[in-house]
């Protein structure tokens, strides 16, 4: 049986004046690999992310995390996040985040229908529960995953932490 390790983090809504506030911005971005997204502008464009001010935001969230593992006082981390917008039919295919050590999804603003799923090499899949908005849920980034085709607007933040020790 495919049981792929994850765990449910927190539950935390963002304001209406937020989301519109990044929907907006991410409208502005071409549609590529089938979904609008920021994580291409994670190091040479950073300056003009559109999702640049919830960098504070996210500082806390990720810091809860690494506290949440234990290893908050024990190690180092750095980590990067990405905003994306997908529209009706939109979905992004089998992938995970080698080399970093933990993944995340913040379920922004998604409609009812769970997109989001775990894949392993035998065609296996699993629909973790907690994706409600407002959820965030971690995982091993080694873990393969991807989305199916949405059938309404969805918004993600999505990010990877990686131990320097």
């Amino acid at each position: 049986m495919f049981r792929p390790p994850y765990w449910s983090h927190d539950n935390i809504k963002l304001s209406d004046n937020i989301i519109n506030k990044l929907k907006s911005r991410l409208s502005n971005i071409e549609l590529i690999d089938n979904h609008k997204s920021s994580y291409w502008m994670n190091q040479e464009y950073a300056d003009q992310r559109p999702d640049e001010f919830l960098n504070e935001r996210y500082d806390i969230i990720v810091e809860d995390i690494v506290k949440n593992v234990g290893a908050f006082n024990k190690s180092t981390y750095t980590y990067t996040y990405w905003s994306q917008l997908y529209d009706q039919g939109n979905n992004i295919g089998e992938h995970n985040h080698v080399p970093s050590d933990i993944s995340w999804v913040h379920f922004v603003d998604v409609p009812e229908q769970k997109c989001f799923r775990f894949t392993d090499t035998q065609g296996n899949t699993l629909v973790p529960d907690g994706q409600s908005s407002g959820d965030i849920i971690c995982f091993p980034s080694w873990l393969w995953h991807e989305t199916i085709p949405t059938n309404e607007q969805r918004l993600i933040v999505s990010g990877n932490i990686t131990f320097t020790y």
